[in-house]
């Protein structure tokens, strides 16, 4: 005999009531949980992220964020934040050229993705080169008073630029720059270096390797020059009989270079003068080869010149 044998009176006719007060209830709980948490439509800006870029390939021109438009339950979308949305390209495989791809977008679950805007990007990709490139030590500022540029070395002869070949390509020069405002002793600095353009403004988007370099900047005190004539000295008399007829020097002037300690100075010679060349022997034209005679702290484009001197009777 089956259970129902054992049921009471009435007791089978119950069930359907009670089945279709369950069924009731659902419809009345999912009825206010609508009213109370509705569907609900929101829209988020979401960074834009570029998968699996080739090691020596770049990704150019792609948007920056992308609009997506998800729907729910108003307490789950209200829970939503940015950070929980991931929008998406994948450039797997793709080589050289300008690419026009679809976006990907992955939401939490239980929530529906109603729109990506753009759902399709045009983005363009370019390989990485590297070139070698010499350093240009660039002062800046004034110096001190009475100082002036002297030399400049790097540690470095030449340093590496790596970016995209467009951008790479346009890099004309690599420049340290030394602040050398107000200073009058050398300097000695690892100094950034900065990738320039033939316009001379920086170039974004390459890398320098090494970044830094030490550059020393050697600081002179100020060098002043004056061209002078060159006077001959002699001394004693010539053999009887016989006078000098001129006297003068191959090259007749001199351009003299001074250090000092200031802009100027207060003693600047007129002329300067050979060491002394003895008459007593001379009979006839002579040329001699003297050294002048350069005052203290300078230096002349010649140490000696050449005497010339004519002679004839009196």
């Amino acid at each position: 005999m089956g259970d129902n044998y054992f049921k009471k009176p009435g007791e089978t006719k119950n069930i359907v009531p009670k089945i279709l007060a369950i069924i009731l209830a659902i419809i009345m709980w999912m009825y206010v949980m609508n009213e109370q948490n509705p569907p609900f439509e929101s829209s988020f800006i979401v960074p834009l992220e570029v998968r699996n870029v080739a090691t020596d390939y770049v990704v150019f021109e792609a948007p920056e964020t992308i609009k997506v438009k998800i729907r729910g339950p108003r307490s789950m979308v209200a829970g939503i934040h940015t950070k929980d949305i991931k929008v998406f390209v994948d450039v797997k495989n793709l080589t050289e050229g300008t690419h026009t791809i679809g976006v990907n977008a992955t939401i939490p679950a239980n929530l529906e993705l109603v729109e990506i805007n753009p759902d399709k990007v045009q983005l363009r990709i370019e390989p990485v080169i590297s070139r070698q490139l010499p350093i240009e030590v660039r002062p800046t500022g004034t110096p001190a008073s009475g100082t002036v540029l002297g030399k400049t070395a790097t540690s470095h002869g030449q340093v590496t630029i790596e970016g995209p070949r467009t951008i790479a390509n346009t890099v004309e020069k690599v420049v340290a720059a030394v602040d050398i405002s107000g200073k009058s002793n050398d300097i000695a600095i690892d100094a950034v270096l900065i990738p320039i353009n033939r316009a001379g403004k920086e170039v974004e988007g390459v890398t320098i390797y090494p970044e830094k370099t030490k550059v020393t900047v050697s600081l002179i005190t100020e060098v002043t020059k004056k061209v002078l004539d060159i006077k001959p000295v002699t001394q004693g008399e010539l053999p009887a009989g016989l006078i000098i007829k001129s006297v003068v020097t191959q090259p007749d002037k001199v351009e003299l270079t001074e250090i000092v300690p200031g802009k100027g100075t207060d003693k600047q010679p007129d002329a300067i003068y050979t060491e002394s060349i003895n008459l007593t022997d001379i009979n006839k034209d002579t040329d001699k080869e003297v050294k002048i005679q350069l005052p203290e702290g300078m230096t002349g484009t010649t140490k000696s010149v050449i005497v010339k001197i004519k002679v004839g009777p009196r």
